[in-house]
């Protein structure tokens, strides 16, 4: 039973092996819960009448705007997570990522201004309690993890007339892209017209608001370039 799923989640994750303490009665209730999840992942493709393909959906998932909605093979998305498709271009899971729990991928949240698009790579992990909007645009590449509470914000609000309330003076779009093979630890933040260069690691908690090149280890409030991941 152990090789037969581990060939299974080898097809999200080639080098994952379980660990020699793990139980039978573990492996069967994981096979309950994720016989469940890839049930209820055809489900909801038929009834958005897409060609099925193995997903795995947690509980509580809801989607809006779906044909804007593309979703790979052998995805995972967790218990709550929220995907809006609403914009001019697409919300893209690529094939074995994962998003997790309670997390929001968002393209647009208002009708009278469309966003452009989320783009999420192969084999990339997301943590729990991300929020990444799509306005302007989103491009993470392909095996980047990601750790919880992640933002990401392609837009910053105009304040320049004083004679205007905030909310009411618009917003400037930037497109925000991250590279492949990049760690990005807990709570980091992103901010509009970021790229993050590929093999990037971001320290937790850094506010990102410049770019940063590939192969850097980046930290801080704002964040900057603390060494080479290489050095």
């Amino acid at each position: 039973m152990k090789t037969l799923f581990q060939s299974i989640i080898r097809k999200r994750n080639p080098a994952f092996k379980f660990d020699e303490n793990i139980s039978s009665r573990t492996l069967f209730n994981l096979a309950v819960s994720k016989s469940f999840e890839l049930f209820r992942g055809v489900l909801f493709q038929v009834f958005h009448l897409k060609k099925p393909k193995p997903i795995f959906l947690g509980s509580g998932v809801r989607t809006f705007n779906n044909q804007h909605i593309s979703i790979g093979k052998w995805v995972k998305i967790d218990t709550g997570v929220y995907l809006s498709g609403l914009g001019k271009g697409k919300l893209i899971i690529g094939d074995s990522s994962g998003i997790g729990a309670y997390s929001q991928l968002v393209i647009s949240t208002s009708f009278n201004n469309l966003g452009e698009f989320i783009h999420i790579g192969k084999q990339v992990g997301i943590g729990q309690f991300a929020s990444i909007g799509g306005s302007g645009g989103v491009s993470i590449g392909n095996n980047t993890i990601i750790g919880q509470y992640f933002s990401c914000h392609p837009e910053n609000h105009n304040y320049s007339d004083p004679n205007k309330l905030i909310k009411n003076q618009g917003t400037t779009r930037a497109k925000i892209t991250i590279g492949e093979n990049c760690w990005i630890g807990a709570k980091v933040t992103i901010l509009a017209g970021v790229s993050i260069g590929d093999n990037s690691i971001i320290a937790a908690g850094a506010v990102v608001n410049k770019s940063m090149p590939a192969n850097s280890i980046v930290a801080g409030v704002p964040a900057r370039v603390i060494k080479g991941i290489y050095d």
